[in-house]
């Protein structure tokens, strides 16, 4: 059973890798907080909602790395299959990477990401149950499972491309 779980991971290992769930619960909630303010997300036409302002929970990044955090909610089935563009956030102008990012759940959810071929065939889901991912989201198309009633938050530090380890 566990050598399956090893094989699966680098099976999967150009869509996603998870990763330990490094954010504190008392991190969690003062996100989840900063999440649930009035008009906090602007809707985009994936059916996903971005964070309208990163610049105020970039003292989150705590982890030295170089990257941009953003926080996403999905509340709403069927989002449309699509890889990430790096963009820049249309509220503060701040540039946002988006070839990958580390995504970590703000609450139990049943949603998954599921990540598909460049002929948009299934390949292979990551769900989030009390851990993080890595996700290559920029070379990959993926979506939303939406599974729930509460809408889905992840807290995410977004990078300019993915790179493996060695």
């Amino acid at each position: 059973m566990i050598e399956k779980k090893k094989n699966m991971l680098q099976t999967y290992d150009p869509y996603f890798r998870q990763v330990h769930y490094a954010i504190s619960d008392n991190t969690k909630k003062q996100l989840l907080e900063i999440a649930t303010a009035p008009d906090a997300f602007v809707d985009i036409s994936y059916k996903i909602s971005f964070f309208k302002l990163p610049s105020t929970i970039q003292h989150f990044n705590t982890t030295g790395l170089n990257c941009v955090c953003q926080m996403l909610r999905v509340a709403e089935t069927d989002s449309k299959i699509h890889k990430d563009r790096n963009r820049y956030n249309e509220y503060e102008n701040i540039y946002m990477p988006r070839s990958a990012v580390i995504n970590f759940p703000l609450m139990p959810t049943k949603s998954k990401t599921m990540f598909y071929d460049d002929d948009k065939t299934f390949i292979c889901s990551v769900g989030y149950s009390n851990c993080g991912a890595i996700l290559n989201t920029g070379q990959k198309y993926h979506n939303v499972e939406y599974l729930d009633t509460l809408p889905r938050i992840v807290f995410q530090l977004c990078f300019e491309r993915y790179s493996k380890k060695k």
